[in-house]
């Protein structure tokens, strides 16, 4: 996502409205990449599981405070 921001010198809205969700959303998502290292290596960690849900924003939250 910030590649194709970077790439195709596009907004976020822009960005948005290609991805078919809102600014926020994807500012959100933008803002996971300035998280600290070891705190990415926990959630990569976790694991990938297409068939539930397994990470949850809520669950990042507590790891945060």
């Amino acid at each position: 996502m910030a590649l194709d921001i970077e790439l195709n010198n596009l907004t976020k809205a822009q960005l948005a409205q290609k991805l078919n969700m809102s600014r926020a959303r994807v500012t959100q998502m933008l803002n996971l990449l300035k998280l600290p290292e070891e705190l990415i290596e926990d959630v990569e960690g976790m694991g990938d599981y297409w068939g539930r849900r397994l990470v949850t924003e809520r669950m990042l939250r507590s790891r945060l405070v």
